[in-house]
């Protein structure tokens, strides 16, 4: 009897492996600001933001400075209506494009509650308060916030940020295999996060061949989750200065 050839094919695939750019804090904090603005959702201020981030390449490393003029070209040539319809139908209707970084980890569970929990508490240690009404595990305010801290405070940012980095590849594999002009964008930002560890990435496979999990019972504890959780230092709570593009 012969084989029987299989009807589906898994498609769930990572991503090719995006290398890490060795480059200054002051690269990696424009990098990670033009980030926060493009994968943000597009607004009246549009045209404005492009012009701007524009004139800001110089300031980011070469490989990131080629992936974000991939977008800019794109984003050139639609109207800003066009913009926001792509956005829209990336970002808000497809699961695996979340840019809620916790969802990634825990899915729609219990333990949700806990993740946004955490990260507010990261706020809190660095000085700062969310003036929009995203959650706060939104990757554009998480990115923004990283870009402007300094010091121990960035120390922190930056420590949420890279423990989830299995939710940043999953994006960035998702977009890909959309052919999203956003995969340019997530790739530029992979180039300033810290190297991933062998175990990292297994995480990372795991996590884009399953997806987020669906439910975990009796989750009531912080420790149980997939990443590090900080303490909130009185020290640290202060205000932290800006940085522009």
């Amino acid at each position: 009897m012969s084989q029987k050839t299989a009807t589906f094919i898994p498609t769930r695939n990572p991503a090719p492996a995006v290398p890490v750019v060795n480059q200054s804090r002051e690269s990696r904090a424009a990098t990670f600001m033009i980030a926060a603005a493009l994968l943000d959702y597009p607004g009246q201020e549009w045209d404005e933001i492009l012009a701007q981030i524009d004139s800001s390449l110089g300031h980011v490393s070469t490989e990131a400075a080629a992936e974000f003029s991939q977008f800019l070209e794109w984003a050139r040539g639609k109207s800003r209506r066009e913009v926001e319809e792509a956005y829209v139908e990336t970002f808000d209707q497809k699961r695996r494009c979340c840019l809620e970084l916790t969802y990634y980890a825990t899915g729609d569970t219990r333990q949700r509650g806990i993740a946004l929990t955490i990260v507010r508490d990261l706020y809190a240690a660095v000085g700062w308060q969310l003036e929009n009404d995203q959650l706060p595990d939104y990757l554009p305010n998480i990115l923004e916030l990283a870009a402007r801290t300094e010091g121990e405070e960035h120390e922190l940012v930056e420590a949420m940020l890279s423990s989830h980095r299995e939710g940043i590849e999953i994006l960035h594999a998702a977009l890909l295999s959309l052919s999203s002009p956003w995969a340019h964008v997530v790739a530029a930002l992979q180039m300033a996060l810290p190297e991933v560890d062998d175990a990292t990435f297994a995480r990372m496979q795991t996590l884009v061949r399953q997806g987020p999990p669906t439910e975990m019972v009796g989750m009531a504890d912080r420790s149980e989750l997939p990443w590090p959780t900080i303490q909130t230092p009185s020290s640290l709570v202060s205000p932290a200065g800006e940085n522009e593009l």
